[in-house]
């Protein structure tokens, strides 16, 4: 559609231009059409597309746009009318529960809905003849913090029963980078998020928008503290860092708050804890989980330890992962096992 609306114009005005400087002028705009087409073509593997799936959020940074339905890292993923994957609440079931999360429990590079975590466990516990609805409130890049804002402005309003909160590591040390919260980026969801609009997914307009968004760099407050950034391997390998001790006591903090909330309405929270694929790789780097099941045991919250729970169901955990941390469709099968489990296991659903 961009060569047959540059091309066209640019033909038809020197074809009808009979004046030698206005023929000299639709020379110069074929010319810069053809560049145009030239880019859109040859550019568009290199730059890639954004999405029009993800919006901004005064309070949240970004969600999910309603209605939203785009590709997103190479799958297409359609948003319902909530601004949630999956299906809308269904009124008519009595037992509900509510995922809360990031792209782990969005189902990031899984192609079907039906893959998802949440989703998956709802079909498990039907094979166990357990009716219930699991709602994936799944956001890419969302952490504790985040998820606490939505569900008290809006997810508790969906009346789960229990809600599930799946910790990622990258959930300690994703918000420092945020300019938010005192760093230097606006979130790898809004980087590469656009408004819906012909022009507005063309590769030149993508190129605009990165170009834009790269000047940030040049502002030197924003660059010393993209390079202070904590990465999750370092915090990993160095939990006595004075940034990782900070970072975790802040992860704590926000942890604790998103519980107190969900209690506050009335609903029993459980902490359900993912691991980085170099923790089933590298002796010695579960610390994190054993932190967050003692901090867990303090305040009698359920949790679940998917981690642990891949290295006793599968020989090969890592082939469970389509990367250093989401699952792929069977790794979320396998999750949606221990989740279904321990659900029983402890009377949450019946």
């Amino acid at each position: 559609r961009v060569i047959l609306l540059c091309s066209s114009f640019a033909f038809g005005f020197l074809a009808f231009t009979p004046l030698v400087h206005f023929r000299r002028a639709s020379i110069s705009l074929l010319t810069a059409a053809l560049v145009l087409v030239g880019f859109e073509a040859l550019g568009a593997p290199f730059i890639g597309s954004d999405t029009t799936l993800f919006i901004r959020d005064p309070q949240l940074g970004w969600r999910l746009r309603p209605g939203g339905d785009d590709e997103w890292l190479g799958v297409s993923v359609r948003v319902n009318s909530i601004g949630m994957r999956g299906e809308l609440p269904d009124d008519s079931v009595e037992q509900r529960l509510l995922f809360l999360g990031d792209s782990v429990v969005f189902g990031a590079f899984l192609e079907v809905d039906s893959h998802t975590i949440s989703a998956r466990v709802e079909s498990r516990l039907k094979a166990d003849a357990v009716r219930a609805q699991c709602l994936n409130a799944g956001v890419g890049g969302w952490a504790p913090w985040q998820e606490r804002r939505w569900y008290e402005q809006e997810g508790a309003a969906l009346g789960a029963d229990v809600v599930l909160v799946h910790l990622v590591l990258n959930d300690v040390t994703e918000p420092l980078d945020l300019i938010a919260l005192g760093g230097s980026e606006e979130g790898f969801q809004l980087d590469h998020a656009r408004e819906p609009g012909f022009f507005e997914g063309t590769t030149w307009a993508t190129a605009l928008r990165r170009l834009r968004r790269s000047s940030r760099d040049d502002d030197p407050r924003l660059a010393a503290a993209k390079a202070e950034a904590l990465g999750v391997y370092e915090f990993l390998r160095s939990p006595s860092l004075p940034a990782s001790r900070v970072a975790w006591a802040r992860h704590l903090e926000e942890l604790g708050g998103l519980v107190s909330a969900i209690r506050a309405e009335g609903a029993v929270p459980v902490v359900v804890s993912h691991p980085y694929t170099v923790q089933f790789e590298v002796p010695g780097l579960w610390w994190p989980q054993d932190a967050v099941a003692a901090w867990c045991g303090a305040r009698s919250v359920h949790f679940v330890d998917i981690g642990r729970y891949m290295t006793s169901a599968t020989a090969d955990p890592l082939g469970a992962y389509c990367d250093a941390v989401h699952p792929n469709a069977q790794g979320t099968g396998l999750i949606a096992d221990a989740l279904a489990d321990f659900l029983l296991q402890e009377g949450l659903v019946h």
